[in-house]
């Protein structure tokens, strides 16, 4: 969409708030992986050809990545795919122990950095700051949490992991040109992409689902193109 480009991301999260965050939802994560019985693990998901051993062998394989500093293309589909076809076989224990692991070293090291690094380019290979490299983490383990439990009919989450996964996905969309707009969703605080403009209103966890392509965006009078994955498989 023409407009103005975005110059300053719609709100930056303190950088204790996402490591707390983070950890907080790793634990959640890690247990409902290793709950997870034989018929559970193999349930067919809303990730299209994605069984819920997919979704999480893709979430653990992201940390072990993290952990020895490989960021550079994650989020591409091919890296994805390489992380859950690497666990397809192993057993929800097992998924579960690597990505307990995995995020106890990511955590340590992230536990390193200072705001000056925080504000700086993330290393690694990945293109942007490393404050926003790192709220990805966070993003992903609530977004795919919720496709585990979409998935097994469960209810959502609400609460700090679905603030900061929109916040994420705010800041993305206005990465990608979409916009400008203000997003003004029950009970948060308004995000402006691109310096604002028409407002988007409704739940937050529906301008989630929307922006990452499991929701039709017309259920919020959007298009295809609020989605951040759009630019990603073009």
């Amino acid at each position: 969409m023409p407009g103005r480009r975005q110059t300053r991301p719609p709100l930056v999260l303190p950088r204790t708030e996402v490591l707390e965050g983070i950890e907080s939802s790793l634990t959640r994560f890690v247990g409902l992986v290793d709950s997870l019985s034989e018929q559970e693990w193999t349930a067919p998901t809303r990730c299209e050809g994605w069984q819920v051993r997919d979704v999480a062998g893709h979430v653990a394989g992201l940390f072990a990545d993290v952990a020895v500093g490989r960021m550079r293309g994650q989020g591409l589909p091919e890296v994805t795919a390489r992380q859950a076809a690497e666990r397809h076989d192993r057993t929800p224990a097992e998924v579960a122990g690597e990505l307990a692991r995995a995020g106890r070293l990511c955590l340590r090291v992230l536990d390193g950095y200072d705001d000056d690094a925080w504000a700086a380019r993330a290393p690694g290979g990945f293109p942007g700051p490393l404050r926003r490299a790192v709220l990805v983490l966070w993003y992903e383990l609530y977004l795919h949490a919720d496709d585990v439990r979409h998935a097994l009919r469960r209810s959502s989450e609400h609460g700090p992991g679905l603030r900061a996964s929109v916040v994420h996905v705010a800041e993305t969309l206005g990465l990608w040109g979409w916009g400008p707009a203000t997003l003004k969703l029950t009970d948060l605080e308004e995000l402006p992409i691109r310096g604002g403009g028409p407002e988007v209103t409704g739940e937050p966890l529906d301008f989630l689902l929307t922006a990452t392509g499991r929701r039709a965006p017309e259920l919020m009078g959007l298009d295809k193109n609020v989605n951040v994955y759009r630019e990603v498989v073009s």
